[in-house]
């Protein structure tokens, strides 16, 4: 793909907790792109409204629109910030560590739901509970378009995730771990050189720490992980990922 020949309007619709805004606004940042905030209120359901419908008929977050064009799916977004955009490769530019950043990203699209299930349950609906009542829950539950989080909200506000569930949300979140420490052999990242395969675990592995680093990983548990994670949360590219604020003035906590 060939560069822009002048500096694009590049705007990001996103939410400050979302995992896959996470995504994009790392990647934006770790190329050095300017771009503009357009923020979607996912705790005032912004992300079912006509007007964002129109630009992204999944409702859900991210949306990237470069001169006007959306693109969307946090995945595909960021390899078009890396073709689109001068500044520091996001792939690999050996074919083989390429392939393998590729197949690691679709490991890390296997394992959102586990993920998902995990956070939505013990996070994010107490706090949707604490804003609106289950009957309005249970209707914009019914208003997502996407098959996966209308049957997960729907559930989840009718009690009918159960502690089994959550029991082997967390197996396959410890599978995941296990495979990423293998791949850090040797590293320093997880296809050899810093790609959009540390980019797109990455969120993933914020909220995990919020949930307890040490419960995942320590320096005698998952000493690679353990490592690697330090050499990620220094990069200025995921601070400022993910502390970006919420625009909306809620004060929601990390979620």
């Amino acid at each position: 793909m060939s560069k822009p020949s002048s500096q694009p309007v590049v705007q990001l619709y996103h939410f400050w907790s979302s995992v896959c805004s996470v995504r994009c606004r790392m990647a934006l940042e770790e190329k050095g792109v300017a771009w503009e905030s357009k923020y979607v209120d996912l705790f005032k359901f912004d992300q079912l409204k006509p007007e964002y419908l129109a630009i992204n008929p999944d409702g859900v977050v991210p949306t990237l629109v470069c001169d006007g064009q959306p693109v969307r799916e946090s995945v595909i977004i960021n390899e078009y910030i890396d073709e689109a955009f001068d500044g520091p490769p996001l792939v690999p530019s050996d074919p083989l560590q390429a392939a393998r950043m590729r197949e690691f990203i679709r490991v890390c699209e296997e394992a959102l739901g586990p993920i998902a299930l995990l956070t939505y349950v013990k996070y994010i609906l107490p706090k949707l509970r604490n804003r609106w009542s289950d009957e309005e829950l249970r209707k914009q539950a019914a208003l997502r378009p996407t098959k996966f989080l209308r049957d997960l909200h729907s559930r989840g506000i009718r009690g009918e995730i159960s502690e089994q569930e959550l029991v082997q949300a967390s197996r396959d979140i410890e599978v995941l771990l296990d495979d990423i420490e293998r791949r850090l052999d040797p590293g320093p990242w997880i296809v050899g050189p810093f790609s959009l395969a540390d980019v797109t675990i990455a969120p993933y592995m914020f909220r995990l720490s919020a949930l307890g680093q040490d419960r995942f990983w320590s320096r005698e548990r998952r000493p690679r992980i353990h490592d690697w994670y330090q050499r990620l949360s220094a990069r200025p590219a995921f601070q400022t990922a993910v502390s970006w604020p919420d625009e909306s003035g809620g004060g929601y906590q990390e979620v």
